[in-house]
């Protein structure tokens, strides 16, 4: 078979085909010895698109009917009683994407929204802690399972309900899928407003398997905070965003400088600015600045939601104002 054909026959399969040519100086000795530059075939497609790595660069046109006969029809049936999925993104571990999630979660409660959160940070599950709900107990009932709530109505649906404080969690992809698959599929969630995935640090397969279960995500909020390291990986769970044809609502910049819980005064104790920047590099909205509070810290151990016991502090407002944003670009 002549080449051009093999590579075409390859590309149509949906296949990552990469050749570059050899140096040609020493083609007329069949011997000779030759410098192979690259080459890349991939012929390891099994059909299986689900636990495919390469989903969302696939072209093939099989890959949509493929996804559609199996499990992925079963999780899109089960979200359509919640109205608007929004994924909680920040590439990185301590940024403080699940206390913004906690919070965002209260603030749309508190405007009157049946929320639900999804804490998909498997081997870090604090949301439940700070909702005041851990040692709550998933359900099984007539329709799946039944999600913990907890403050004004806030379902929770977590692995922190099933692993005791000093058990830790050491599964691989195809478990983890799996109870991505069983925290989506068959959870009774009910009719909601609003479901807010708290989704774990990195861009691989955690991530990934939330935004096929869910293609119809609403969007995404990235969390970052002023570092130039924490923007480079905020960065790449932008990007990530973009190739799965998720929606970016816009960046909010945790810790961002210092207000005194006495005086009111703003002190920028580490730099500032970062998720602006980011926001304007990736042409996508700047949702505002959270400053840092000590009693945002104390109100998570606590099990109190900050927003709710300190509304009129600028850290709850400017959240608060996250959300208006939010809720106006969804039509409400």
């Amino acid at each position: 078979m002549d080449t051009r054909e093999l590579v075409k026959g390859l590309k149509d399969r949906g296949e990552i085909v990469e050749i570059v040519e050899i140096g040609e100086e020493n083609l007329s000795d069949k011997y000779a010895e030759q410098d192979i530059l690259a080459i890349n075939v991939d012929m390891s497609c099994t059909l299986r698109c689900e636990n495919c790595e390469k989903f969302f660069d696939c072209r093939s046109p099989a890959r949509m009917e493929i996804y559609q006969r199996r499990r992925m029809t079963q999780a899109r049936d089960a979200m359509t009683n919640i109205k608007h999925k929004i994924a909680v993104v920040g590439g990185k571990g301590g940024v403080g994407k699940s206390i913004m999630t906690a919070n965002m979660a209260v603030s749309l409660a508190m405007r009157g929204r049946k929320v639900s959160i999804l804490d998909q940070d498997f081997d870090g599950a604090t949301i439940p802690k700070m909702l005041g709900v851990e040692n709550g107990r998933l359900k099984i009932g007539d329709s799946g399972i039944v999600p913990v709530e907890g403050f004004l109505g806030v379902q929770v649906v977590s692995m922190g309900f099933l692993l005791a404080s000093e058990e830790v969690l050491t599964w691989f992809h195809d478990m983890r899928r799996s109870a991505t698959e069983e925290f989506i599929c068959h959870v009774n969630y009910g009719h909601r407003d609003f479901l807010l995935i708290d989704m774990p640090p990195g861009t691989s397969s955690d991530a990934m398997n939330v935004m096929e279960y869910i293609p119809e995500l609403a969007g995404a909020v990235v969390v970052t905070i002023p570092s130039d390291v924490s923007q480079n990986v905020a960065r790449k769970a932008t990007l990530l965003c973009r190739k799965a044809g998720v929606p970016v609502f816009g960046v909010i910049e945790n810790m961002s400088g210092y207000v005194c819980p006495k005086c009111g005064e703003a002190v920028n104790i580490l730099s500032t600015g970062g998720g602006e920047n980011l926001a304007k590099e990736m042409d996508v909205p700047f949702l505002g600045r959270i400053p840092l509070d000590p009693r945002l810290s104390k109100c998570s151990d606590e099990g109190t939601p900050f927003v709710y016991k300190f509304p009129d502090s600028q850290a709850a407002r400017n959240l608060m104002q996250v959300v208006e944003q939010i809720e106006k670009n969804l039509g409400y």
